[in-house]
């Protein structure tokens, strides 16, 4: 039996959204508490999805994303420990909203249909943790790295 991205996706409603027009800071306030412990189990979402002012999704703003723009506002050569980075001021201060760095979602858009060895293939070859996938052109959900990793380690 051939196994779709839409068996084991993590479903719209259940994966953390923020604007596009919020402001670093509090898109980092989220990314940091949707990566916590909740309900007993790690949810480790490295990505929230971004949303126009209609509501429709844009694009993705990930882990290293934030990190990048943190460095880059605070440390433009130097690299620091996550924790203090995001702790300090320069961020609160910033003017840049997510929609300044967020990751495009066209470079991650698939189709609900595609099989798991394809979708691995996608993400190899385009270097990302996490793809949207979208039925009809709507997007229903996203499928991470961890995702393929969790449901092959019960396949085999």
């Amino acid at each position: 039996m051939k196994i779709t991205l839409g068996q084991i996706m993590v479903p719209l409603d259940e994966y953390p959204i923020v604007s596009e027009e919020e402001s670093l800071e509090k898109a980092i306030e989220l990314l940091t508490e949707e990566f916590k412990q909740r309900d007993n189990r790690w949810h480790n979402f490295e990505a929230v999805l971004t949303t126009n002012s209609e509501g429709e999704i844009t694009g993705m703003l990930t882990l290293r994303f934030a990190l990048d723009a943190v460095r880059e506002l605070k440390f433009p050569s130097l690299r620091h420990r996550l924790a203090e980075l995001f702790a300090e001021e320069p961020v609160k201060r910033s003017p840049l909203q997510v929609k300044d760095i967020l990751h495009p979602l066209k470079s991650r858009l698939i189709d609900i249909s595609v099989e798991l060895d394809e979708a691995i293939a996608f993400l190899l070859k385009h270097n990302l943790n996490s793809i949207l996938v979208a039925k009809n052109q709507q997007i229903v959900g996203v499928v991470r790295t961890m995702d393929l990793f969790w449901y092959i380690g019960d396949v085999l």
